[in-house]
């Protein structure tokens, strides 16, 4: 696996998943903030996955505002962290944040299309260390970001899958069996 993000072709998403045979299942609806259908008030992406990469775009409005009618910093590492986190999901992993850092380039106006992509550079057992950036509409870095992402084990993965009601034998996200 190279250290470089590549123009993946899409694989699944965070909302439908295809098992090898062709059975199709969507994720049972839930409340988090950035990828949740059903909170009021979040940001409601929906992630593509490639191998090893995640993307979304967003369109924050005006109640993301902070400092100067700019989008606030800590939605910007809210979306820098999501698509970071989903990266692994080709590996049919489940992981969570274990340590990130973010770096802001340049402000994002309410508005404006943000475009996240988020890439695996190494993988040791459940470890993965993932790198991502924001982009603006004209192409321009707004942030970018390293981190440690954490896999679910082996018992936790099963139930995260009953949870979402996917079977324990079709992997995350499209993902290949290794």
């Amino acid at each position: 696996m190279s250290g470089e993000k590549s123009e993946a072709t899409t694989i699944g998403t965070s909302r439908l998943i295809e098992a090898a045979d062709g059975r199709r299942y969507a994720f049972a609806d839930h409340n988090c903030f950035a990828c949740g259908g059903t909170n009021p008030i979040g940001m409601h992406l929906a992630i593509e996955l490639g191998e090893g990469t995640a993307s979304t775009m967003w369109l924050p409005g005006e109640n993301y505002v902070g400092w100067e009618e700019k989008v606030h910093g800590v939605l910007l590492a809210t979306l820098l962290d999501e698509v970071m986190a989903w990266a692994p999901s080709s590996f049919d992993s489940w992981a969570v944040t274990a340590e990130i850092s973010v770096r802001y380039r340049s402000p994002a106006n309410p508005g404006e299309p943000l475009t996240a992509r988020g890439w695996v550079t190494e993988r040791r057992r459940r470890i993965y260390k993932v790198r991502g950036e924001v982009r603006g509409s004209d192409g321009r870095i707004v942030a970018e970001g390293h981190g440690t992402f954490l896999g679910a084990s082996p018992s936790l993965k099963a139930e995260l899958k009953a949870r979402y009601g996917m079977p324990a034998d079709v992997p995350a996200a499209g993902a290949r069996r290794e």
